[in-house]
């Protein structure tokens, strides 16, 4: 227990010392120089930090990524120490949004705020994905990540309205008082938790679900904070104001029963030696309702997935196992989970990203309608380079969002939108695109891919009025690729 108090006071005087920096290498460094001093050769394989397709919209609305990005670390022969890693990084992060929400609440000058924004913004996409990767039961992190996320929308939401001209109302003050407040008693829970874990905690045994864990009680503890959240509408994805959207792929499908759906469970994943499928509970008052299962190949190794009541579509799963090396590139990844795609329903698709240095790469697809992208139409796919399988997926904004749509006929030419961005990026491609816009709203727009002098953007302009509608830049780190 001392150990871990003098690795988490040294982590936050790292901190400390760093304010600014928003992506935490330190206790890989950590470990790595542990692991030298033991005599062995350390090999880390990248990770994903965090991804953020187009923007925080076309982002599953509320749910859970669950992905397993697995980074395998020396010394370590389990998936232990890519829980442990998560779950500290988890607790620097919410430490940076706490730093960053109080300034916000005391600050007069827009161009602060705005600064201060973007970095709430980046810390709270890595915390989403950093606690989203620990092996806890949806049901016992579904509000910290809702919670999160929302932090990460309203500050979007925010930053849009000072880009717009416009300052923080009272009533903006009052909410990001609160959300500050409920940040940092989460912040408390987890610094304390930190602290306070026995040396040689088994992080991998938060599959197990037990009640008594360390890990699992407190998270349990902070579910309890959902009652105190601000009931926020407004323009984003993880607002409150989506309670009343509907699955639009699932409509006029017919719903399935436990049995099919367990058969259906067993047909998507027959290539992977499933074994004891059990159904363990059901979703139930979401907008995707969905029966859940689990199962364990001949290895025991165990796979999560959640199939729709309606139509039995695969909406997510992950296959707990770990992915130690680079035996396959990336174009062989992209085939494959291409492959898996089809095998479960999802046709029509183009891979538009491609991140991942490690042993785990994550390809984002989206609809095709008449050639044009549609980006709130996403699925994001992980593929495991050492065994060449699919190991994770995520579809919730495709069944939110895909439609039959007819692609409107742009007002504006190519070469004229163009020239609203030419000198400020170095143009490399461009190509037609929907991209949604608040709730529900979908605009047609040309998509811009160049460089500037600080680097990579993504430019957005309104195929019918020549309007930029939105920009993100890529942020390259050593853990993958971040849009911002």
């Amino acid at each position: 227990m001392e150990d871990n108090k003098e690795f988490y006071k040294n982590e936050q005087e790292r901190e400390k010392n760093a304010e600014n920096r928003l992506i935490r290498q330190d206790l890989a460094d950590e470990r790595r120089k542990n692991s030298r001093k033991n005599g062995k050769k350390s090999k880390r394989g990248g990770y994903i930090a965090a991804i953020v397709s187009l923007s925080a919209v076309v982002i599953a609305l509320g749910t859970l990524l669950g992905f397993s990005l697995l980074t395998p670390l020396d010394e370590y022969i389990s998936s232990s120490v890519t829980e442990q890693q998560s779950f500290y990084e988890l607790v620097g992060y919410v430490d940076g949004m706490d730093t960053n929400l109080s300034k916000l609440v005391v600050s007069k000058d827009d161009e602060k705020r705005q600064k201060l924004l973007g970095e709430v913004r980046v810390q709270s996409s890595l915390a989403s994905d950093s606690v989203t990767r620990l092996a806890l039961r949806d049901e016992h992190k579904y509000y910290t990540v809702k919670f999160i996320n929302q932090v990460s929308d309203y500050s979007r939401y925010l930053s849009e309205k000072l880009i717009d001209g416009e300052t923080f109302s009272s009533s903006d003050i009052e909410t990001l008082k609160t959300i500050k407040e409920i940040n940092s008693t989460l912040k408390k829970n987890l610094s304390e938790l930190a602290i306070n874990l026995n040396v040689g905690y088994d992080f991998k045994g938060l599959l197990e679900g037990d009640d008594g864990d360390e890990i699992i009680s407190k998270f349990k503890d902070l579910e309890l904070m959902a009652t105190e959240y601000p009931h926020m509408i407004y323009d984003g994805a993880f607002s409150d104001g989506v309670d009343g959207k509907t699955a639009k792929f699932l409509e006029g499908k017919s719903e399935v029963s436990k049995m099919q759906a367990e058969e259906t469970f067993k047909k998507y994943f027959s290539s992977y030696g499933v074994k004891k499928v059990e159904l363990i509970g059901e979703s139930k008052g979401k907008v995707i309702e969905t029966y859940n299962f689990e199962a364990v190949d001949g290895n025991g190794v165990e796979i999560y997935a959640q199939i729709s009541k309606k139509g039995g579509l695969l909406v997510e799963f992950n296959y707990f196992k770990d992915c130690s090396e680079d035996k396959i590139d990336q174009a062989a990844a992209r085939e494959i989970a291409e492959n898996f795609l089809k095998k479960v329903g999802y046709d029509n698709l183009k891979a538009v990203w491609t991140t991942g240095g490690g042993n785990v790469i994550t390809i984002n697809f989206a609809s095709l309608v008449n050639g044009v992208i549609c980006y709130p139409d996403l699925i994001k796919v992980n593929v495991c380079r050492e065994r060449g399988v699919v190991s994770g997926l995520e579809a919730s904004s495709y069944i939110y969002n895909h439609h039959p749509r007819e692609v409107e006929t742009a007002s504006i030419s190519l070469a004229v939108a163009k020239k609203k961005v030419d000198g400020e990026i170095s143009v490399e491609t461009s190509r037609l695109a929907i991209i949604p816009i608040g709730q529900s709203a979908e605009k047609l727009a040309y998509e811009f891919y160049g460089k500037a002098e600080d680097g990579y953007y993504y430019i957005y302009v309104c195929a019918q009025t020549g309007k930029e509608l939105d920009i993100f830049k890529v942020v390259e780190t050593t853990e993958g690729v971040l849009l911002t």
